[in-house]
């Protein structure tokens, strides 16, 4: 093989009106890398969002393309979603093994659903947040009903299933930078209650808004779920009237006060999208909400 860098002219791409395959393919890489350049630029031009009269670089998804806020799901998992979960899409008759019983602090085993008992967080899970880097709740006035938001459906009933699902939150938030998971107690399809983050700390499940604190003295009950995508079970809605009344019961919180017909955001039981812009609790609990919850809630001490 010979190089030749003396006779340029010698080179067809060289002679004027000639265009090579060479130079053809050449061009079109060119072309494509100009139009690649022009859609990274159009998606970081889409991702600058006007705030106070300034413009600040988002990281893609934080807002909306309208410089809205987006739902607000916590409890994204940072790890694959297992094929089980996955197919979780419709309701599963509960296969519980002996196994599959651990016992209460009270030496029983876990009850079907909602008996007046929450089980405690040491049935579910080991791990246990550095209460120095938390910040204690205050006194409580505040309920708020959340679901959990992922990207699938969850129904079963199973002790087992239930914990698997509870630490793959667990693991999703504190991914998320979060000292522990967000919420205080989690209703499962079955009714159950689960104790969750210590309620003598600040939860993580929702922001303030619009000059409203509503995560001092917050406590954050979530249901096992997307109510996107599913509806929340028979059992769910039960305890949910049943376990909310028994928390306003005990830390004295009223259904909510209203004044000239408004209700304010100050006290009282909530749905996470009554307090700051989301779709949380999804709108097959919000249908449910008004017409089977909120009526039985306590109106007043």
């Amino acid at each position: 093989m010979s190089h030749d860098h003396g006779n340029h002219n010698a080179d067809p791409e060289s002679v004027p009106g000639s265009i090579t395959n060479a130079q053809i393919a050449r061009r079109g890489f060119v072309l494509a890398s100009l139009g690649f350049l022009a859609a990274c630029a159009s998606e970081s031009t889409s991702r600058m969002v006007a705030r106070g009269g300034e413009s600040s670089r988002m990281p893609s998804g934080l807002w909306t393309a309208d410089g809205q806020l987006p739902p607000q799901k916590w409890a994204q998992p940072v790890a694959p979603i297992p094929p089980a979960v996955q197919a979780a899409t419709a309701p599963k008759n509960a296969v519980v093994k002996p196994a599959d019983k651990p016992m209460l602090a009270s030496g029983g085993p876990i009850p079907a659903t909602y008996d007046g008992r929450v089980i405690p967080r040491s049935a579910w899970t080991r791990v246990c947040p550095n209460v120095s880097e938390m910040e204690p709740i205050g006194t409580v006035r505040k309920i708020t009903i959340h679901h959990t938001g992922n990207p699938y459906k969850f129904t079963d009933t199973g002790v087992a299933d239930v914990k698997e699902e509870l630490n793959h939150v667990l693991n999703g938030e504190m991914g998320e930078g979060h000292k522990d998971i967000a919420y205080h107690y989690v209703i499962d399809p079955a009714g159950r209650v689960w104790a969750a983050r210590d309620i003598k700390y600040l939860g993580k499940h929702v922001r303030d808004w619009k000059g409203v604190d509503n995560r001092t003295g917050n406590v954050g009950v979530m249901l096992l779920g997307n109510f996107e995508l599913q509806r929340p079970t028979a059992a769910q809605i039960a305890t949910t009237q049943k376990f909310v009344m028994d928390l306003q019961k005990k830390h004295r919180v009223p259904k909510q006060k209203s004044a000239g017909g408004v209700r304010s955001k100050e006290v009282g039981v909530f749905m996470h999208c009554e307090l700051s812009p989301t779709e949380c609790p999804g709108d097959n609990m919000k249908s449910q909400w008004e017409a089977l919850v909120y009526p039985r809630l306590i109106a007043k001490f």
